[in-house]
């Protein structure tokens, strides 16, 4: 099974686009170490009480220690602890107006809630701090704020909001168009562009735009092989969207090429989306006219879900090995 730490960095915010989570530089410094206390040696060994000022070094080192500890909680599996420290640390920031770590912090608190399926938590810290960072005066086009802003709009997109999830794609695209274009070829902006592209495809998918979505996520595709730094779940889900796309449009032959390319990048990482696929397969050699092989990844479709309990995927082929008797 996987990690919960493995499961939240395939929320695809930026931080997931990389291919490992990076904490900030005054996180990575520090080892792990209990949380500090605010007093000095001498308030320690005094018979009475010493007036000590807490500096802003104090602060941004209990901020630090915390957000070790929420890491360390969330890698044993426990996010209502890692979402307490974490809630803990942003109140430390606001009190104290220490903000260098207040987006990283929301940034796990909200990845944690995508992952459990909080959305609605997830919403409230995102818009929280989409209007933090924009009261602190942090530019438009910053990436951290980019990002938060797309998981915004994809949010607006499940929940069927469609202009609101409309403005944030074209907002997050065109923000991350005008760095690009502006000579920005950078690892970090390249995977935010993608993400962009692809997840603004998908809500056209949704749409049944789907002209538009082919034309974004051919232009993901393409982009992506220009850069380093996707990771296998991303680039396997770029593949499986595009042959999804031209199954929609009619285009069997060059959906097959992309879902076998999907395919392989998901056996090699072990997704648990191949039932999925490989049920994708068969109903495009079915239409294809090829009944033998449609029926075997049909069958291969139905093992795999039954070991992995997705009993939409098992149903779904098993009543499609039942048509083709």
């Amino acid at each position: 099974m996987f990690s919960l730490l493995n499961a939240i960095r395939k929320v695809v915010p930026l931080s997931v686009a990389l291919a490992k989570k990076k904490w900030p530089g005054h996180v990575r410094r520090h080892k792990f170490y209990k949380p500090l206390l605010w007093l000095t040696p001498c308030a320690a060994i005094s018979p009475s009480p010493v007036a000590t000022e807490i500096t802003q070094y104090d602060v941004e080192e209990n901020i630090t220690q915390l957000v070790i500890l929420a890491r360390i909680a969330i890698e044993k599996g426990d996010l209502e602890r890692a979402e307490a420290i974490l809630e803990m640390g942003i109140h430390v920031s606001e009190e104290y107006h220490s903000y260098a770590t207040l987006p990283y912090m929301y940034d796990i608190l909200s990845s944690i809630s995508f992952t459990t399926g909080n959305l609605k938590k997830a919403e409230l810290l995102l818009v929280r701090i989409v209007e933090k960072m924009t009261q602190l005066g942090i530019p438009e086009d910053d990436t951290q704020l980019i990002d938060f802003k797309l998981r915004l709009a994809r949010i607006h997109s499940f929940h069927g909001k469609r202009e609101l999830a409309e403005v944030g794609f074209k907002s997050c695209l065109a923000d991350q168009e005008s760095k690009i274009l502006g000579g920005d070829t950078s690892t970090k902006t390249g995977i935010l562009y993608v993400n962009v592209l692809l997840w603004y495809a998908l809500h056209k998918i949704k749409e049944k735009d789907y002209r538009r979505g082919k034309d974004l996520i051919d232009c993901a595709r393409s982009y992506s092989m220009k850069i380093r730094g996707l990771t296998p779940y991303q680039e396997m889900l770029i593949l499986y969207t595009l042959g999804d796309l031209n199954v929609h449009l009619g285009e069997h032959d060059v959906a097959l090429q992309s879902l076998q390319s999907a395919v392989l990048i998901g056996k090699g990482i072990g997704s648990l989306n191949l039932p999925k696929y490989y049920l994708k397969l068969g109903k495009i050699y079915l239409k294809l006219g090829s009944k033998g092989i449609a029926g075997k990844w049909a069958n291969e479709a139905q093992k795999l879900a039954e070991v992995l309990n997705d009993k939409e995927v098992a149903e779904e082929a098993e009543k499609m090995l039942v048509e083709l008797e």
